[in-house]
This record gives structure tokens, C-alpha cells and sequence, in this order.
């Protein structure tokens, strides 16, 4: 199973899994999916607005960079930790994407002088990233039933649907006609991944403040 954080990488590409779009917005979001998935698995605590590191270090790279760095620096609102390190953060989860088979990188040169690095998804990651949008999609349209047709909406898929919705990172899974259309749903699945998921969501808005200033 794949991380949240390398759930919101796997929305992120294209239909054709060929793609990683270059977006701020993406950093914030893998880093409040890191932060997301230590609080929801109980390796993190919210101490008044403030994370805080309990019990043994997770196994993923990516998770316990984050874990070590919060039990390092005690006290330190979320936004803090959202904000930090975020390019470091998505290149440690394209590393175990990697590792499971999920992706695979290329180099090669621009004009034949300029390095550049291709990064695209495996057959097993468009599967797994065909079905992944399938689960976000049910879990917005018909939080009644799982994208399989059994069962409630599904936890996780629910707060991947919240933090990707905080994180500006639904453009892959909803056209948006339809994520205006589940307005209300989409809003109640960000709250449902507090205190995360407002961090994320100042952090975008800062970065797209700066942008147009």
C-alpha cells in the first residue's frame, strides 16, 4: 500500500501517467499528506495548534524525516510543518514510489545540452492511479458506497479527498463544473482532515498570493 503522500503523487499525473505538472501547490499537499497520515495513524498529536511526535518511528523514509524533524523542534504550528521542506519531501516520495515499481525516471538532454529528468508512471501505476481517481470520484459523488459498489466511503480515501481538495489538487479527478457542483462535500471532507488540511490550504493561497504580487 502507498503512503497518503504518495496517493496525492499519483493524482497528480496526467490521465496518461506520462506527466507530473511542475505546481507550487504540489508541496504543500504531499506535505500535509505526510503530516496527515502520522496524525491520523497516531504517531502525531495536536497539542493546541501544534504538532507533536509520540510514539516509535514509522518505517517509510518520507514519514520519519517528518516524524524525527517534528520530536526535534516540539511545539510548532502545523503551517510550519507544511511549509517545510517540500520539494525535499516530494523527491523522498518519488523515491519510494519508485522502489514499489510505481514509477520510473529517465534522463536526457534538452538541445543535447541541458540535463533533464523524465518522471512517469509504470503500467502498475496507472492502475493504481485509474484507481485511486475512481475512489476520490465515489468518495465525493456517493460517500455512501466505495468505488467497488460495497461499503461506506472509505477513511482514507476520504481524507485524501479532503487534503487534495485543500491542496488545490483535484484537477485530475474533478472537471470543475463538478467539484462546484459537490461544493458543500468537498468542504466537509477538508474539515473532516483538520487540522491538516487548513495549513495546507493557507499554505496554497500564500504561495498564490506571491505569485500575483
Amino acid at each position: 500500500m502507498t503512503t497518503l503522500a504518495g496517493d496525492m503523487i499519483l493524482l497528480a499525473f496526467d490521465a496518461e501517467g506520462g506527466r507530473l505538472p511542475v505546481r507550487q501547490s504540489l508541496a504543500p499537499a504531499v506535505r500535509g499528506a505526510l503530516l496527515a497520515e502520522l496524525l491520523d495513524g497516531g504517531a502525531l498529536t495536536d497539542e493546541a495548534g501544534a504538532a507533536g511526535a509520540v510514539g516509535e518511528a514509522p518505517p517509510d523514509a518520507a514519514l520519519r524525516e517528518v516524524w524525527q524533524r517534528i520530536g526535534a523542534e516540539p511545539g510548532r504550528k502545523w503551517l510550519h510543518w507544511v511549509r517545510k521542506d517540500g520539494r525535499a519531501s516530494i523527491h523522498a516520495v518519488l523515491r519510494g514510489l519508485e522502489k514499489d515499481g510505481l514509477l520510473e525516471r529517465s534522463s536526457g538532454r534538452v538541445f543535447g545540452v541541458f540535463p533533464l529528468e523524465r518522471v512517469g508512471l509504470t503500467p502498475a501505476g496507472l492502475a493504481a492511479a485509474g484507481e485511486l481517481r475512481a475512489a476520490v470520484t465515489a468518495a465525493v459523488e456517493d460517500p455512501g458506497a466505495r468505488a467497488d459498489g460495497g461499503g461506506a466511503a472509505d477513511g482514507r480515501v476520504a481524507l485524501l479527498a479532503g487534503l487534495a481538495h485543500a491542496g488545490g489538487q483535484l484537477g485530475t479527478v474533478l472537471a470543475a463544473d463538478r467539484r462546484r457542483a459537490f461544493k458543500d462535500r468537498l468542504t466537509a471532507l477538508s474539515e473532516g482532515a483538520a487540522p491538516v488540511s487548513a495549513a495546507v490550504r493557507r499554505a496554497v493561497q500564500d504561495l498564490q498570493g506571491a505569485a500575483v504580487s
